[in-house]
């Protein structure tokens, strides 16, 4: 059965309060977002959103950078928080550097910071740099929640970024 493809008005939006906020170098990309109606699997597990490099003659005929299309049957299940991070997610893997030579913006793919099994972790921690820098994170984002819990008062260091994150909830 084909794929059917439709615009992704919505995701879209919520992209662009996430550009202005934590991905000001993609201001001169050109993505466009889609909806596909189901979900692809990798490895068993559904693929909720896909980031993709527009290039060559398709870049030039489309006059795109960067392709985001989102399973709309699991976008539909996902709450407002988690529709936020999957946007954001998906942005984080497009980045671009400025050619010396000629001022344009070369435009990349890039991977996540960590690719690691939870079994691996559990038997010999945090074994690498990547993952240290994630567990330390995980860990502050964990002690923030605690005592956040505790005392009712956001911990966080950065109150701006977390009052912007919910601005952009709130547009939902």
């Amino acid at each position: 059965m084909p794929k059917i493809f439709s615009d992704a008005e919505s995701v879209k939006a919520i992209a662009g309060g996430l550009v202005a906020n934590y991905h000001p170098e993609l201001a001169t990309a050109r993505v466009e977002y889609i909806f596909v109606d189901k979900a692809s699997a990798k490895g068993g597990i559904d693929v909720l959103g896909k980031t993709r490099k527009v290039s060559g003659p398709l870049e030039y005929l489309l006059e795109l950078d960067f392709l985001i299309e989102i399973a709309g049957d699991k976008w539909v299940e996902l709450s407002n928080e988690q529709r936020l991070a999957l946007v954001d997610h998906l942005l984080e893997r497009c980045t671009g550097e400025e050619n010396e030579k000629t001022g344009e913006m070369q435009w990349k793919i890039r991977e996540p910071d960590v690719q690691e099994f939870s079994s691996i972790l559990r038997r010999h921690g945090a074994w690498n740099d990547q993952l240290t820098g994630f567990v330390s994170v995980a860990h502050e984002i964990q002690v923030d929640t605690i005592a956040r819990e505790e005392t009712g008062v956001d911990t966080t260091t950065e109150e701006s970024s977390e009052e912007t994150v919910e601005d952009l909830l709130s547009e939902l």
